[in-house]
């Protein structure tokens, strides 16, 4: 990291800041700055495969979300459906009364894993996708 640092502002609900906060003080961050830092550290070399989708890739898709959002188990149905000749197989855990997870394991091209990825996170009620690449 360069001497330079610029200073940014961003809102968010304060149950996010106060898991943040949990975050700084169990593992010892020097500030809230060097977590959020690598947090987005993080999040940038998750992407980092999406500059890479003109080659073949395997991996899963994690996905959270809230099973009762009225229409959303149906569109992701549909994607999934969509999206059968890079998906190899699924598995549907429901967490509590409201969130489920599933993994998905796809193989197959970058841009079809890319595009499928991207569907899902635009969903209302979708809370979480990750694309972790092997």
């Amino acid at each position: 990291m360069s001497d330079s640092v610029e200073r940014v502002s961003l809102t968010t609900d304060p149950e996010l800041i106060d898991e943040l906060d949990a975050v700084v003080e169990d593992w010892d961050y020097a500030s809230r700055s060097k977590a959020f830092r690598d947090a987005v550290r993080m999040f940038l070399a998750d992407r980092h495969w999406d500059d890479d989708t003109d080659r073949h890739h395997s991996g899963s898709i994690t996905i959270v979300y809230e099973h009762d959002v009225p229409g959303l188990n149906d569109e992701l149905l549909e994607i999934q459906h969509d999206n059968e000749d890079v998906i190899v197989s699924t598995q549907h855990v429901h967490f509590d009364a409201h969130r489920c997870l599933e993994t998905i394991v796809v193989d197959g091209s970058g841009d079809a894993i890319r595009d499928l990825v991207h569907r899902m996170e635009s969903l209302g009620g979708v809370k979480q996708v990750r694309f972790i690449a092997v």
